[in-house]
């Protein structure tokens, strides 16, 4: 809703010079009631003009007797609102720094980008100029499988990681990663042996140059949210300093199988150790020595998401927990990022409904859903489908060890875990709402 403190403030809005305003209006209080012809034919069609000049001139009546009356209220300004004027102060001013710019322009790729590759791809494979690289990507695409096969510890490239335009997507919100609790390194550099200082060649020095010195790791991440924005810049990147605070425990990002049919994207995410959430390819990137992150709450818990609140899915969500014990020497570590759920507002529908309907059957059928949101544009504040540049802070709890591998956990075993981690997530979350913003703010778990 637009309020005006003053003539000058209104005018200032919508550009009027004070000539405008000394000009009649049908219908005004102003001595001159006469209306010229012109005036009378063009009322209709210049309409929007005449409720302005209807506004300035009321204000500038009532400008110093309202002048220490606080705002002022009136039928008027519904005339304005009415018109659907443009709220100048929800778009983005021109003086704003060149980097928070780009901080913008990164955000907005990170969000649009699957789209983006999808449409450079059909193009690549539609225009027969490029048939010489679409064809043999084609033939490559079809037949690798390094996504759901643990090969993404191949192609996770640490430059790329560090690319400086992880640190404007990091800055944007901006998102911070805090170490609650000192984690045992998983891989330690080896000692150089007399054999490696005579090699000459880095090529033919021995590339197994770590060896194995703690257990893996399962983080779990909560909220959801809408798109796991703080788990993507504190994971999936070293904007936060996850190599610094975390040495010799390289992490792999999971998500939906479904990211990696899209061509182009699936080397995006590769390149960023990206990885696909299945059972086998996470088995297989913890028999590497190498930790995964888990957005446990998964799609579900996206439609739930609101700001200022904390509404996990977790009840049933034991998948990881009988990862962990199939696997042995590994910890689960909780995790909760404080502001995820704040960066989008979200329409919340019935359970009833047919929307809330239609989302869960797409999530039943092909694994994710969508929920119905929104926040701020490229160059507005008040719409778009940018994030809400809101502070996130990824916090890790407390390792919880699982010593032996069990092939095959019992459902007692499962539970013992499973409450083991709630329990630490709980006292994670509890111990820093305060610090975070979130008041007294409660965690709400449900299936």
């Amino acid at each position: 809703m637009v309020e005006f403190d003053s003539e000058q403030e209104l005018r200032q809005r919508f550009r009027i010079d004070r000539v405008e305003l000394a000009k009649p209006v049908s219908g005004s209080t102003t001595p001159d009631t006469s209306v010229p012809e012109d005036e009378e034919r063009d009322k209709g069609k210049f309409g929007l003009l005449n409720a302005l000049r209807e506004e300035l001139s009321s204000l500038a009546h009532r400008s110093d007797k309202n002048k220490n009356s606080g705002r002022v209220q009136s039928t008027d300004e519904s005339i304005v609102r009415g018109y659907g004027l443009p709220r100048l102060d929800a778009c983005c001013p021109i003086q704003t720094p060149m980097r928070r710019r780009f901080q913008t322009a990164v955000v907005a790729w990170h969000v649009s980008s699957f789209v983006f590759l999808a449409v450079l791809s059909i193009y690549a494979f539609s225009n027969p100029f490029l048939w010489f690289i679409s064809i043999p990507y084609t033939i490559y695409f079809l037949l690798d499988r390094t996504p759901g096969n643990g090969g993404v510890i191949r192609r996770r490239s640490h430059w790329f990681r560090s690319l400086p335009v992880w640190n404007l997507y990091c800055e944007y919100f901006p998102i911070g990663l805090v170490k609650g609790s000192p984690l045992q390194p998983t891989n330690t550099k080896k000692k150089p042996s007399p054999d490696d200082k005579k090699s000459k060649w880095r090529f033919f020095k021995r590339s197994d140059d770590m060896e194995v010195t703690g257990p893996r790791y399962i983080f779990g991440y909560h909220p959801h949210g809408i798109g796991a924005l703080g788990a993507f810049g504190a994971f999936g990147t070293e904007a936060c300093g996850w190599s610094e605070k975390f040495p010799g425990i390289d992490v792999s990002l999971m998500t939906l199988v479904t990211q990696f049919h899209i061509p182009l994207y699936r080397e995006y995410l590769m390149a960023l150790g990206i990885s696909a959430v299945s059972r086998k390819n996470s088995l297989k990137v913890l028999e590497q020595n190498h930790s995964i992150c888990i957005v446990v709450g998964g799609a579900r818990e996206s439609l739930m998401s609101s700001i200022g609140s904390v509404d996990l899915v977790l009840k049933r969500r034991k998948g990881f927990i009988r990862l962990a014990l199939e696997t042995g020497n590994v910890c689960l570590v909780p995790t909760f990022g404080f502001g995820e759920t704040d960066c989008y507002n979200i329409f919340h529908t019935g359970e009833d409904s047919y929307s809330r309907k239609l989302q869960l059957w797409i999530k039943k059928n092909y694994g994710f859903t969508i929920p119905l949101f929104y926040a701020r544009g490229l160059f507005n504040y008040d719409f778009g489908f940018l994030p809400f540049r809101k502070p996130i802070t990824v916090v890790t709890g407390n390792p919880i060890y699982v010593k032996d591998k069990i092939p095959n956990p019992t459902p007692d075993q499962l539970d013992h875990y499973h409450r083991l981690y709630i329990e630490e997530l709980k006292r994670l979350y509890y111990d820093n709402r305060q610090k975070y913003g979130y008041g007294d703010v409660e965690m709400q778990i449900a299936g």
